[in-house]
């Protein structure tokens, strides 16, 4: 090396016992550190299979699932359904807070099943577009803000359902402005509601 060029032998022998004693260090270091990496890899190894295992434990069938309280009736597998449904449910909706009973009546079944707080009924179309016009004839004013929905299926097709998620803003005859948070489940059948479930959180006046 030339900072050696002109070093004493002494001083060549000190640099390459020097040298000779940091090679072997070093590949010791190396030795040791490539069976770190080896076992590391190793370890890695092991703990994806674990996880793959416990991946594998976890897809289960949701009905063979042991839960903490029991279904009243088998677990009925959902999936994901079409937008379709979600767009006929908001059809209802838009025409409920445009006062369009025409298009309502368009957007419901032969008959339509209710269920609100304290009231359940299953009436035919007409009397359910009756009971709509006289609840719809409470507000003066009426605001949705759609926050979220999705659209359901069950695994043997039998059932399809739309949850929405939204907010409600409305001004009564009196002229009194209030608010709640409101889920709509939506039964669907042949792209019309059969069945309509409401459950409405108003929102705590602020002091």
């Amino acid at each position: 090396m030339p900072a050696f060029k002109h070093s004493s032998p002494r001083h060549g022998r000190i640099f390459n016992n020097h040298h000779l004693k940091r090679t072997t260090i070093m590949k010791q270091i190396m030795l040791i550190a490539g069976m770190a990496m080896l076992m590391a890899g190793c370890n890695s190894g092991d703990k994806d299979k674990t996880k793959t295992d416990s991946g594998d434990t976890k897809t289960v069938a949701a009905a063979d699932v042991q839960l903490p309280i029991p279904l009243e009736r088998p677990y009925r597998n959902w999936q994901i359904g079409g937008t379709e449904n979600v767009v006929a449910a908001l059809n209802g909706l838009k025409a409920f807070i445009d006062k369009d009973f025409t298009a309502m009546a368009a957007s419901v079944g032969d008959s339509l099943a209710v269920d609100f707080d304290n009231y359940q009924e299953k009436m035919t179309r007409d009397s359910a577009i009756n009971w709509m016009k006289a609840g719809r004839a409470m507000y003066q004013q009426l605001k949705v803000n759609l926050y979220d929905y999705v659209s359901v299926v069950s695994a043997d097709k039998s059932e399809e359902w739309v949850t929405l998620w939204y907010k409600q803003v409305w001004t009564d005859a009196k002229g009194v402005t209030d608010s709640a948070s409101i889920i709509n489940d939506i039964q669907m059948k042949n792209g019309k509601m059969v069945r309509l479930e409401e459950k409405a959180s108003r929102y705590q006046v602020k002091k």
